[in-house]
């Protein structure tokens, strides 16, 4: 049993005439009949038969027709499916990112992502730098955002966004006038910080100890947005990426710090196995929103 075989009887049964089971399949009316005659032959009995110059479906035949029938539709929604595929309105996408750009910015995007891609179901999960690097490795993500500049053999890390670290102050704060934030100002301020591991934690300390400035060490966290929780509750002032500091807006003072430290963000992908198309089409998303969100920033560079 072949099947063209399979073709035929369905298209025989679905036109009724062998031109037109011809027609359907774009092959000739005998080699509709010859497979009709060989489909028959493998079953060992009868799926048609003639009555007034037309043939009809057997009883068996009509059985045979509806598993047929069952086998085909089956194989639609596989072709459905790859359509869907090719159009990226089915699959699977695996995102890992670093806090400070997977607690607020990866949400939003994701969100309008799946909103113009129906039917993907996605997954985020929110780790350090360099486990997301980890995971990108490790196949355990399609495509991964990190917030520190790091290397390694197996991925690829583009850039995506730099720019400068942001001042942030309480409410109501005694600088709340100033346009710019320098580190004179800050001369004697309850400050919280990063942990010292953090790269851009040793440029801050060097530059108010280049500048003898004393600052009240109060408290410190590995996350950004604690960090800006604890400037909002009054705790002190702090340094913080830009794209935390957008989103903390209004919660907190966000004012330009000068001279400028940078902040980098990045996208981390496979270099041993190629990024799906969807996870490459997140990928331009992503970049169109953050230039549409932060390219208006100070010294911003995506």
């Amino acid at each position: 049993m072949k099947i063209r075989q399979i073709e035929a009887f369905r298209a025989l049964i679905l036109r009724q005439t062998v031109t037109g089971a011809a027609q359907m399949l774009h092959v000739s009316q005998p080699a509709v009949t010859r497979l009709i005659n060989d489909l028959e032959s493998s079953v060992g009995f009868a799926l048609f038969e003639r009555a007034n110059g037309r043939l009809h479906p057997t009883p068996e035949g009509l059985v045979l027709f509806e598993e047929v029938e069952r086998s085909f539709a089956g194989m639609d929604r596989i072709a459905q499916t790859a359509v869907q595929i090719k159009s990226l309105q089915r699959g699977s996408l695996h995102i890992a990112g670093a806090p400070a750009i997977a607690l607020e910015f990866l949400p939003q995007t994701l969100t309008g992502f799946m909103r113009e891609h129906p039917g993907i179901n996605s997954a985020l999960v929110i780790h350090s730098s360099s486990t997301v690097v980890d995971l990108v490795v490790g196949r355990r993500c399609d495509v991964g955002f990190i917030a520190h500049p790091l290397t390694h053999p197996a991925v690829r890390i583009e850039r995506i966004y730099r720019a400068p670290l942001q001042c942030i102050l309480p409410l109501g704060h005694r600088l709340a006038e100033r346009a710019t934030i320098t580190p004179e100002d800050l001369r004697g301020e309850s400050f919280i910080s990063m942990p010292k591991e953090f790269e851009n934690r040793g440029s801050i300390d060097r530059l108010f100890a280049e500048r003898r400035i004393d600052r009240i060490m109060t408290s410190e966290s590995q996350l950004s947005h604690a960090v800006s929780v604890l400037v909002q509750h009054g705790a002190g002032v702090a340094l913080i990426d830009p794209i935390t500091a957008h989103y903390a807006a209004g919660r907190v003072l966000v004012k330009p710090f000068v001279p400028a430290i940078n902040a980098e963000f990045a996208v981390v992908l496979s270099n041993q196995h190629p990024p799906s198309q969807l996870a490459q089409a997140f990928v331009a998303y992503a970049k169109g929103c953050m230039g549409e969100t932060f390219l208006v920033g100070v010294g911003a560079d995506v």
